[in-house]
């Protein structure tokens, strides 16, 4: 699935207007390893497959909140229930 999401994601390097908002490799490997410990690979190529003209910035979004997709409050209700 990894190399699925790299070969979706190729085309966006280079892309942006002004050269902070430009997407460099580094950007798109750091978003497919946390696509890939998250498990939202395939969410990441259904939503650019359905919105052709998505940003790269626009699949951030698409990433789960807190560390590695567990919020605080996710950790919290952990410790409660042991």
């Amino acid at each position: 699935m990894e190399e699925k999401l790299r070969a979706f994601l190729q085309k966006h390097i280079g892309q942006g207007v002004l050269k902070k908002d430009k997407v460099l490799e580094e950007d798109v490997d750091m978003l497919i390893h946390s696509a890939c410990i998250q498990g939202i690979e395939q969410d990441i190529i259904d939503y650019g497959t359905a919105h052709p003209e998505a940003s790269f910035l626009d699949f951030l979004k698409l990433e789960k909140p807190g560390l590695y997709g567990v919020t605080q409050e996710e950790l919290l209700e952990d410790d409660e229930d042991e």
